[in-house]
């Protein structure tokens, strides 16, 4: 092996584990998430992420009203979408371990970025208000028991 062919592949291979974690870290976020301020509480907020062909399914409910169920790419190209009752356009794409949320319904423009906290049955969400500007806003939420863990 030429030195510059060595020194490539040398420089290569760390990124490589990167991706490696990044894809582990973006599977884990499959599942059903609790808000953890509210997970004894029926009246919960709860996202469920599942693979769905080349897209990702997402739902959200408040409680136990259905916000918003749809599938999207994870390629930033944007869907229509219906989200508590209005139309809506969301793009959705993963930086690093995270995937990223742009939901636009009317002029209004919110971005959510969801990540796997290091114990992996944590999820972080932060709910970033872009137009009109405002205040950002972090939530945990764990990972939802399925009926058959809990028996």
């Amino acid at each position: 092996m030429k030195p510059i062919h060595l020194t490539a592949f040398l420089l290569f291979l760390p990124g490589a584990g990167a991706l490696a974690d990044d894809q582990d870290d973006r599977r884990a976020l499959i599942g059903s998430w609790v808000l953890q301020s509210a997970a004894e509480n029926n009246q919960a907020s709860a996202w469920t992420f599942s693979a769905a062909r080349n897209a990702l399914q997402v739902t959200q409910r408040d409680g136990s009203s259905k916000v918003a169920d749809f599938s999207c790419g994870t390629d930033g190209v944007s869907c229509e979408i219906n989200t508590g009752g209005k139309k809506a356009q969301v793009s959705m794409w993963f930086n690093g371990p995270r995937l990223v949320e742009m939901e636009t319904i009317g002029s209004d423009v919110v971005k959510r970025r969801f990540r796997i906290l290091a114990q992996g049955d944590a999820m972080e969400m932060e709910l970033i208000p872009i137009v009109p500007r405002g205040k950002t806003e972090t939530f945990e939420f764990k990972r939802a028991q399925s009926t058959a863990q809990q028996r």
